[in-house]
């Protein structure tokens, strides 16, 4: 587990690096807003796109190849975006070669669920969960200290450079030191393992796990959202530049930390996944409007405590009732389908984000809301016929 800890963290603080200057590297390059989002966006979209591939590989061929050849040829896209992304389109090719590798998350998760019993798993999930919050904790606040004091300066060559060296020695560590996870059978396939279309086909034959994954697309949708459009929103409302939006996700991360590294275990087992998942769609909901509305910089870091909170709690217990409901065999995949379902919200919210702050700046917040007090009706649902655990 602390090797799996170490990847994810990795794999994020590598894309993290980069978020509190990209928007403006973008702007100054001639981006304007309602271009510069979907290529944020563009890093989700391929991530959504590669995570059945990773997962389904992984579990043909064991979680230590595909995370050790995935780590590399993350490093090579740092190294593109490093080096030689000096126009919006490179950049954009940069970050879409980057989004590709980082859907080995979904090999990461099925490792979990390799390693971990079903009264275990939303403590798994939540360590994994603490390396993405601690990753979006050390990656901003680094990446603010070298991308630029102010917009007008902001640079992403230094951050990215520091990606390539975090992606190697990341492949080095697995490479070195993990154990493989899954036990494959002789011919190289994992034991239980079923082929893709079937698993799919088991998936949709069950339509409440299905439409789980489809309220995880649409929450990670709205996080995006708020997200992809923090740098304008601040910078407009705020007058904050890359030092202080690496201060802002430097926060969202320690919370996501404190939340998913040490309560999110204990909390499952007293209020059980599904209360937890409600409870995070509440919490997302109260944050985006703090975030969107208040006129004073304490009102932000308030509305973050709530996104930050409910990000945690939703993700953790929704992952850990998909690997419950899950075949051994199928798990990898299954696994790939939830990630792809969250990147597919990354890369679809920072789209329509950028749309829609150009006609009200409170727009992709309100919609946002919104769409989780759908979310919240429909999670009642969806928990009230699956059998989850409800108290422990």
């Amino acid at each position: 587990m602390p090797i799996l800890f170490l990847v994810i963290f990795v794999v994020m603080a590598s894309f993290a690096l980069l978020l509190p200057s990209i928007m403006f590297v973008l702007q100054n390059l001639g981006a304007s807003e309602a271009m510069a989002t979907p290529i944020l966006a563009s890093y989700g979209f391929a991530q959504f796109l590669a995570g059945p591939m990773w997962g389904r590989l992984s579990d043909r061929v064991g979680r230590k190849p595909v995370l050790v050849g995935s780590l590399l040829l993350a490093s090579l896209s740092y190294a593109f975006v490093a080096f030689a992304a000096d126009t919006v389109l490179k950049l954009h090719l940069g970050l879409v070669f980057a989004g590709f590798c980082a859907g080995n998350s979904a090999v990461l998760y099925a490792a979990v669920t390799d390693l971990t019993g079903p009264e275990g798993r939303a403590k798994g999930m939540g360590l994994i969960g603490a390396g993405i919050g601690l990753a979006f904790t050390l990656g901003p606040a680094i990446g603010a200290m070298l991308g630029g004091a102010t917009a007008e300066t902001a640079n992403i060559a230094a951050p990215a450079k520091i990606s390539v060296l975090a992606c190697l020695i990341g492949a080095l560590v697995v490479g070195w030191r993990l154990k493989e996870t899954l036990v494959v059978a002789p011919g190289g396939v994992a034991r239980g393992y079923v082929g893709r279309v079937e698993a799919i086909r088991r998936l949709g034959r069950q339509p409440l796990l299905l439409q789980l994954s489809i309220v995880m697309c649409f929450f990670t949708f709205a996080l995006a959202m708020m997200e992809s459009i923090m740098s304008y929103l601040m910078k407009d409302s705020h007058g904050w530049g890359p030092h202080d939006l690496g201060i802002m996700f430097a926060y969202f991360g320690f919370i996501l930390i404190v939340v998913q590294g040490g309560l999110v275990g204990r909390l499952a087992n007293r209020f059980g996944e599904a209360a937890l998942a409600k409870t995070g769609i509440v919490f997302m909901a109260i944050g985006l409007g703090f975030i969107a509305f208040s006129p004073e910089s304490y009102g932000v870091f308030i509305g973050l405590t709530f996104v930050s909170v409910g990000t945690a709690i939703f993700n953790t217990s929704t992952l850990s009732t998909a690997s419950q409901s899950s075949e051994v065999g199928e798990r990898g995949l299954v696994m790939g389908v939830f990630q792809s379902m969250q990147a597919l919200g990354r890369s679809l919210g920072p789209i329509l984000a950028g749309l829609l702050y150009g006609v009200v700046h409170e727009l992709p917040f309100i919609v946002s809301i919104a769409v989780m007090l759908v979310l919240l009706l429909w999670a009642t649902l969806i928990f009230g016929k699956m059998k989850v655990r409800s108290v422990s």
